[in-house]
């Protein structure tokens, strides 16, 4: 037989081979020569089955058998051949017109016996099979889809693993291939590499890395395009952690973590770090805080770390430090599990903790239970006494914290990650996986975007400001509003007092929620407690003693309820945050609630649900922070400001504002 090109007699034996059910190896060839040197060129070549030869019967150092028996028992090899001496063979020669004829040939196995429906678990016909899903096994593999899932969803397709030649092995093998391809230049130049593409393609991603004194990669810290964008409407206030470990150098994985006005998630900048020291973490915070354009963020919320308290005091000097309560009372059993009546010690502590809405009221409460139970000598409570304003709730309810008290959202965003990464995971796959999860979580928030512009959550009560966030709150957020509107069926007004003019001090009396270890839901007690909260009979403000609307941007139930006490309905204006908002807001600075009354002139800002006003819309002497964030909700948008609150100019810019607002341009 004559065949035109080599290629094609040795698809021609291949196509035979799998068709009997036995592999083949090329044996041996020789090249052409001119003028006494080898031309890359064959002039014959042989085939022989994969059964030729001999097995390997040299025994290696590491079994050091003597006569088969060790100190230890019976030993023997357990390496398997398929060497049995078969010979079936094919050898070609190159004619004189370049054409490749069969010389010689064997077609008759000995010693086994080839069988072709074994053909689909012999590696070399997988070729052909492993091209054809090779695009969809990196693309699958780079989403963090694990080799065993991937094997199972391509079988699927070819309806069942017994169709589908390709094992998990080969798939693997594969995937290792092209690492090792990305990692011929080493780890962390293949990094860098993808770092300077990403640079590249976009000048908004930020990355840094610095190396330690042998020239070895030594920290890395990097923030993507989005993150930064993010952290312009959400970074008032971030988390960081270093707990999580998701490479194969056992780098700690640092984070910073902030919320959206969905309440979601937002990873706000990453760094891997070689040692959680004082140093390092002064070097991340000083590089992120400048990636960030120079702003730091109003508050951080970390675990209890003494290397990350001294960097976080001298770089960002201005932001309050919150340590992790969580955190802290997961400590309760390994410092007081000693205690006869631990049960009564850990009781006590966490009413003072939750209950306390006060200071005074947590100084009280702490000094009680720790006189009750001699716990004055307990060094580990007095130093947290000690440090009490880092991590007592009345102590922060001060300032807006978007709801976060401990760093287990971090944790949450850390789950989200195990998803993409794995302890094997080199430096270059783990940018490239961080980016891939980013865009899963960019695409979340455009998936609640639309829900909340789609979609409107029916009103569960009659009170005329649940009619108000139904109109300027992200679905994820009025939700939270609802349920104070719902617990407002357990509070009752129980005493009134004039404090100073116009202004009244109102007793609430309301149950004690606690949250269901089961459902993780909060439910009502019976135990009651009060509380103050103040109300301006004539600029109908109220401030409860709760914080809930300055720590969380959530109106509190109480304050409902004097609401309703005064008869406020017909419209409101309601100091509320910027994270929370559907449309475009001016500062993120909330401070307490203002109702209406009687058609009453207010304070107002413009705000439209799904308006969006570029900076330069602004008419001056208005800007972004000219005034608190206020949102007027009612039949009448050109209700006029008060002369005695705003200048004529103030005026006239908030009338130009309006109407660029409701007509897309000034009358």
């Amino acid at each position: 037989m004559v065949f035109l090109t080599l290629d094609d007699l040795d698809n021609f034996f291949r196509r035979y081979a799998k068709q009997q059910g036995f592999g083949i190896v090329k044996a041996g060839g020789a090249y052409k020569q001119e003028k006494g040197k080898t031309v890359n060129e064959r002039r014959n070549c042989t085939w022989k089955c994969e059964s030729g030869g001999k097995p390997d019967a040299r025994i290696r150092a590491s079994t050091r058998l003597l006569n088969g028996v060790s100190a230890k028992g019976v030993k023997m090899a357990n390496r398997k051949t398929k060497k049995v001496g078969c010979p079936v063979m094919l050898h070609a020669k190159v004619t004189v017109d370049g054409k490749w004829q069969i010389r010689n040939v064997v077609l008759q196995h000995q010693n086994h016996e080839p069988v072709p429906s074994i053909s689909k678990y012999i590696s070399m016909f997988h070729r052909e099979d492993l091209n054809a899903v090779r695009r969809r096994l990196f693309q699958h593999h780079d989403e963090g889809v694990s080799i065993p899932q991937i094997h199972s969803a391509l079988a699927a397709e070819r309806n069942g693993v017994e169709n589908f030649p390709v094992s998990e092995r080969q798939l693997r093998n594969v995937v290792d291939k092209e690492k090792r391809l990305k990692m011929m230049e080493g780890d962390a130049n293949a990094m860098a590499a993808y770092f300077h593409r990403m640079s590249t393609d976009n000048q908004n991603f930020f990355h840094l890395h610095r190396l330690d004194a042998d020239e070895r990669l030594k920290d890395v810290m990097w923030v993507d395009a989005r993150s930064r964008a993010a952290y312009i409407e959400f970074g008032d206030v971030v988390c960081f952690d270093s707990t999580y470990l998701t490479n194969r150098y056992l780098l700690p994985f640092a984070n910073f973590v902030g919320v959206n006005h969905h309440g979601q998630s937002v990873l706000l900048g990453c760094a891997l770090i070689s040692h959680e020291d004082a140093e390092t973490f002064e070097w991340v915070f000083t590089n992120w805080i400048s990636c960030m354009g120079g702003k730091a963020p109003s508050g951080i919320l970390t675990d209890q770390d003494a290397a990350m308290k001294k960097a976080i005091a001298k770089v960002m000097p201005n932001t309050r430090h919150r340590w992790c309560l969580w955190h802290i009372l997961n400590k309760l059993p390994l410092k007081l599990g000693g205690y006869d009546k631990y049960d009564e010690i850990k009781q006590a502590l966490l009413r003072a903790i939750y209950d306390s809405y006060t200071v005074e009221e947590f100084e009280n409460s702490w000094k009680e239970a720790i006189d009750a139970y001699n716990l004055g000598e307990n060094a580990w409570l007095t130093g947290l006494y000690q440090e009490r304003e880092w991590w007592i709730p009345p102590y922060m309810k001060d300032m807006f914290w978007a709801g976060m008290r401990s760093t287990q959202r971090v944790e949450s965003m850390n789950s989200f990650f195990d998803k993409y990464l794995k302890k094997q995971t080199r430096l270059y796959e783990f940018v490239q996986q961080y980016c891939k999860a980013m865009e899963r979580r960019a695409e979340d928030e455009k998936q609640a975007d639309a829900e909340s512009a789609r979609f409107c959550h029916q009103l569960v009560s009659d009170f005329p400001i649940e009619r108000v966030f139904q109109k300027i709150y992200t679905s994820a957020k009025f939700v939270e509003v609802q349920q104070e509107c719902m617990k407002n069926l357990y509070v009752s007004i129980v005493g009134c007092k004039e404090v100073d003019e116009n202004v009244l001090e109102y007793t609430v009396e309301d149950r004690v929620w606690v949250r269901d270890p089961n459902t993780r839901k909060e439910v009502p007690t019976r135990r009651k407690r009060e509380y103050e909260v103040k109300y301006n009979s004539n600029s109908y403000e109220a401030w409860c003693v709760c914080k809930l609307m300055e720590s969380s941007g959530i109106i509190c139930r109480h304050i409902i309820a004097v609401f309703e006490k005064n008869d406020v309905e017909e419209c409101f204006a309601v100091q509320v945050q910027s994270y929370f908002v559907a449309g475009f807001v001016f500062c993120t600075s909330p401070c307490h609630a203002q109702g209406s009354h009687g058609g009453r002139p207010f304070q107002i800002v413009p705000v439209m649900v799904g308006k969006m006003i570029p900076e330069s819309s602004i008419p001056p002497p208005l800007t972004r922070t000219t005034h608190s964030t206020f949102v007027l909700l009612g039949n009448d948008w050109t209700t006029p400001l008060s002369s005695a609150e705003s200048s004529k100019d103030e005026f006239d810019s908030w009338k130009e504002l309006l109407e660029l607002l409701m007509f897309g341009t000034k009358t």
